[in-house]
């Protein structure tokens, strides 16, 4: 009685351990579930390789050292002064009127620079193209996700035996042959969770029956209820690395929004600079159209008087200029369809197509005044909104998440294993009793154990990580890159708009000048000429003479009015670019990008223009 008694005692002792070391692996398995969750909040642990304090001191000292020279520009609020003068009303420009209105064949359509920015965020093809890019990136967020995603599984599998006998130990016979039938099903769940740990919870159920007399009860149904964890300690753990592709999933996609603005940014300046070069086509071709017009009229007038005053040479040399001016009308001709076709492949709106296609007119208002410039504050704002700045930000902080996770992956694989199970049996093929007595019968079993791994070389991660490091430090470098270009291009775009305005104000007077020219010509011609021979002789000068003179002034004033023309239509642009430049372009145009969804439910991202009146036929 004694020594069954010790037994007893022996055996209940062992059953009790067990049964704590399956609740210690049950405990260890939530534990780790609830760490995946709320890790953040709990002693500390890094959940993101993000947001690292040292690589963002770095961009600040950048960044910094960046204001640093801008403040030490020299120049104060402009690199160079401009003189106030040359502010023009228009009444000296009689080709402006004419300019806008129909010059050529078609039914006429009046626009405005803010119209075509309406329709082409509205309809341009371009421009969905760029506002698709950062919703295709948006999609890597969620396939890294899936990565983490809670997989079924379904495991069946029925096996008939029918092997001869070579050990006592198959059915208990030293002859015959060992038969047997087995059914054999597992399902259950499968999971990674945040920290790396993968685990699994599944449920066997089935049944056996052979021709063993070792087999008790004959036929038995099975069932186990089994949770197994595999957690890595080493390489591969933690939530900072599990994550970590999500996180650059999430950068990626955040500089794709920044490429977003920056495409179309570029997209409504060269829509200004289409539009702006509309205007000097229609200008050049009033112009060239009424100096044909003229030199016509003065030619004629020279033939009249072959046989009185001309001579054979200012003959010729009107009739050349005639040839000219007619050759130019006709290439003006061609510019202005240029440029409408041009504004269509841009703004791609259907009322503006091909097919129909009327004449585009042009009605905004030239801007004529000195527009005020600081540079310094120009440049400050492009070092905080241009988007290739903030782009290779974003770039640096990917390539610091990308060190992190190779620096992890220098260590060894040290995976703990954990596993709990249940299991019951019931005579007579009953899955279903085998299931109840699982839970209501004996107690639970486990196992601990562990894995380790590791290559002697390591060349493949060393390789990896050096190579990360490399590329970090080719992004800071392209950070720096970035920043002197963006840099160099406000400077550009501040002189461009000083230098535009000089130029206009120099070009007003050149006008204004050869205006004043052809009319004291007009005048001295209707009171000082004869028409003898011999005028000259006699302090008189002959019509002949005048008129060869008059031509030759016209032309001098069709250049000035011509370049002036093309500086005023640059200085309108350089105002355009130089918002662009400081990354300000869509916020000065009061542009947003909005989410939305298409009528395939799929998202889409569009850009609104804010208390802009929409263009006709376009709802708000």
């Amino acid at each position: 009685m004694a020594r069954r008694f010790v037994s007893q005692s022996h055996f209940h002792q062992h059953d009790l351990l067990i049964t704590l070391m399956i609740r210690f692996a049950l405990c260890i398995g939530f534990a780790l579930v609830a760490l995946s969750a709320k890790a953040d909040s709990i002693l500390g642990i890094k959940t993101s390789y993000t947001n690292d304090k040292k690589i963002e001191e770095e961009i600040d000292l950048i960044l910094e050292n960046a204001n640093q020279g801008i403040a030490n520009t020299p120049g104060g609020e402009a690199l160079f002064r401009a003189p106030e003068s040359g502010k023009s009303d228009g009444k000296d420009l009689s080709w402006k009127s004419d300019a806008s209105s129909q010059l050529l064949t078609g039914t006429p359509r009046k626009i405005t620079l803010e119209e075509l920015y309406i329709r082409a965020i509205a309809y341009s093809t371009q421009i969905q193209v760029f506002s698709d890019v950062p919703l295709i990136r948006e999609t890597a967020i969620q396939e890294a996700k899936g990565v983490f995603d809670t997989r079924g599984f379904l495991d069946s599998a029925y096996e008939y035996t029918n092997d001869p006998v070579s050990t006592l130990l198959e059915t208990g016979l030293a002859t015959g042959r060992f038969t047997q039938k087995e059914f054999r099903n597992e399902a259950g769940v499968r999971k990674r969770l945040g920290t790396g740990a993968e685990m699994t919870l599944a449920q066997e159920f089935g049944f056996v029956e052979n021709n063993s007399s070792f087999l008790v009860p004959n036929p038995q149904g099975t069932a186990r209820l089994k949770l197994a964890i595999v957690q890595p300690l080493l390489r591969g753990a933690g939530l900072a690395y599990n994550r970590a592709i999500i996180d650059i999933a999430k950068i990626d996609t955040q500089a794709a929004s920044h490429e977003q603005v920056r495409q179309a940014e570029s997209h409504l300046l060269e829509i200004c600079r289409s539009y702006w070069t509309l205007y000097f086509s229609r200008v050049s071709y009033v112009r060239k159209k009424r100096f044909f017009q003229e030199a016509v009229a003065v030619t004629d007038e020279l033939n009249a008087r072959n046989e009185v005053d001309t001579i054979q040479g200012q003959i010729m040399r009107a009739r050349s200029a005639v040839a000219f001016r007619e050759s130019e009308l006709a290439r003006a001709e061609m510019d202005i369809a240029n440029a409408q076709d041009r504004i269509r492949t841009l703004v791609n709106s259907p009322d503006l197509a091909d097919m129909g296609a009327p004449e585009l007119i042009p009605t905004d208002p030239v801007y004529s005044q000195k527009y005020p410039v600081n540079y310094q504050l120009a440049a400050r704002r492009a070092i905080m909104q241009r988007p290739e700045i903030l782009q290779a930000i974003l770039q640096i902080r990917a390539s610091a998440v990308r060190v992190a996770m190779s620096k992890n992956e220098l260590l060894p694989q040290l995976n703990i294993l954990l596993q709990g199970y249940v299991a019951g049996v019931e005579e007579n093929r009953d899955m279903g009793g085998a299931w109840s007595n699982q839970f209501n019968q004996g107690g639970p079993g486990a196992l601990v154990g562990f894995s380790i791994e590791f290559p002697f070389e390591n060349n493949a991660a060393r390789a990896r990580h050096e190579r990360r490091r490399l590329e970090m430090r080719q992004q800071f470098s392209q950070l720096k890159t970035t920043i002197d270009t963006v840099l160099l291009e406000v400077k550009a775009s501040v002189r461009e708009v000083e230098t535009a305005w000089r130029d206009y104000s120099a070009k007003l007077r050149s006008v204004q000048a050869a205006n004043a020219d052809l009319s004291q010509f007009t005048a001295r011609r209707e009171v000082d000429t004869t028409s003898t021979p011999d005028a000259s002789s006699t302090g008189g000068r002959s019509q002949s003479w005048y008129l060869d003179e008059w031509l030759n002034s016209q032309t001098r004033l069709e250049y000035a009015e011509q370049d002036f023309a093309r500086v005023a239509t640059i200085y309108q642009v350089a105002l355009v670019n130089l918002e662009r430049a400081q990354g300000n372009l869509l916020k000065f145009e009061d542009i947003s990008i909005v989410r939305t969804t298409d009528e395939n439910k799929l998202p889409l991202l569009q850009l609104r223009k804010g208390e802009a009146k929409p263009a006709d036929g376009l709802a708000k």
